[in-house]
C-alpha cells in the first residue's frame, strides 16, 4: 500500500500493477501494450475520514473479487481530474459556494417547472438559462463513467477554502451500495488540495519513469510495444499534466459571474413562487 502525503484532510493513494501482470490489449496473436496500459493499478482517495473509490464488502462479495479499490488504468483518473484544474483554480462566489449542497436539487426542480413549456420556449430556457447556470458547476466536476457505478466528483474553491463533493447512486441488487462512501462532502483549506495533488503527481510521475524504464528493458515475447514512442509519450504526458497542475496556482479562466448571479437569482425567484 502506498500513501501519498500524510495529511489530516486528503490523501491520494495509488499502486501500479507489476509489469508481469498489467492488462494486455488486443487478442492473440495481436496483443500489445502502451503508455496508457502501463498505468494499470489501484487508486483511492482518503478525505475527511472517508475513502472515495473503495469497494464495499457487499460489492466485493457480489463481484467475487478481493480487489478493494478502483482497479483501472490510473491515467484515466488523471485525465479527468486534472482536466478540471483550470476551473478549480478560479474561486466561485460565496452565494454559490454556500448553496452547493442544495444546488443540484434546485436545478432539477427548476427544470421541472419548465417541462410543460412549448418546445421553442423550453429550448430557449434550457440552453440559454439552465445550461448557462449549470456550466460553472459542470466545469469543476467529472464522472467516473469507466467504472460500474463510478462516483461523480467535484471540487469548488471559494477564497482560500475548498469543498470536495462526491456521489454515486448505484446500488447492487440487494440494495447495498457498491462503495464504502457513496456520497460525501468535505471542506478543507485550498492550499492542502494543491499540496496533496502536487505530491500525488510527483510520486506518480516518478513511478511511471520507473515503469517505462522497466518496460523498455523487458522482453515482451510476442507482445507489441513501440519502445521509442513509449519514452516520447512519457515525457509528453509529464509536460501536459504539469501544465494542468499549474492552473491550480493561477488560471486564465475568467467566468462571467455577474451573468451567473443573474441566472441564479432568476431561478431562486421562480422557485419561490
Amino acid at each position: 500500500m502506498r500513501k501519498i502525503l500524510e495529511m489530516n484532510h486528503i490523501k491520494f493513494n495509488f499502486k501500479l500493477q507489476d509489469l508481469n501482470h498489467v492488462m494486455l490489449w488486443g487478442e492473440e496473436p495481436h496483443r500489445h501494450i502502451h503508455w496508457f496500459g502501463l498505468t494499470d493499478g489501484l487508486l483511492w482517495i482518503d478525505v475527511g475520514g472517508q475513502t472515495i473509490y473503495e469497494y464495499s464488502d457487499a460489492a466485493r462479495k457480489y463481484f467475487g473479487t478481493d480487489i478493494r479499490y478502483n482497479d483501472y488504468q490510473i491515467v484515466r483518473f488523471l485525465e479527468d481530474f486534472f482536466g478540471t484544474f483550470r476551473y478549480v483554480g478560479e474561486a466561485i462566489p460565496e452565494e454559490l459556494y454556500s448553496d452547493l449542497d442544495e444546488f443540484g436539487d434546485k436545478m432539477h426542480v427548476w427544470k421541472a417547472l419548465h417541462d410543460d413549456d412549448e418546445d421553442e420556449q423550453f429550448d430557449e430556457f434550457y440552453f440559454d438559462q439552465y445550461c448557462e447556470l449549470n456550466q460553472w458547476h459542470a466545469d469543476r466536476s467529472f464522472d467516473s463513467g469507466h467504472l460500474v457505478g463510478g462516483p461523480y466528483i467535484s471540487c469548488f474553491r471559494c477564497g482560500e477554502k475548498l469543498k470536495i463533493m462526491w456521489e454515486s447512486n448505484y446500488l447492487l441488487e440487494d440494495g447495498n451500495s457498491i462503495w464504502t462512501s457513496p456520497k460525501g462532502s468535505y471542506e478543507m483549506p485550498y492550499e492542502e488540495l494543491v499540496a496533496a495533488v502536487a505530491a500525488f503527481w510527483g510520486d506518480f510521475a516518478e513511478a511511471m519513469d520507473k515503469q517505462v524504464k522497466a518496460a523498455v528493458e523487458k522482453e515482451w515475447d510476442g507482445v507489441e510495444l513501440d519502445k521509442k514512442r513509449l519514452i516520447e509519450e512519457n515525457e509528453e504526458r509529464k509536460q501536459r499534466f504539469l501544465q494542468d497542475l499549474s492552473y491550480l496556482k493561477g488560471t486564465p479562466i475568467k467566468t462571467d459571474w455577474e451573468k451567473i448571479s443573474d441566472l441564479y437569482a432568476k431561478m431562486e425567484q421562480e422557485l419561490a413562487k
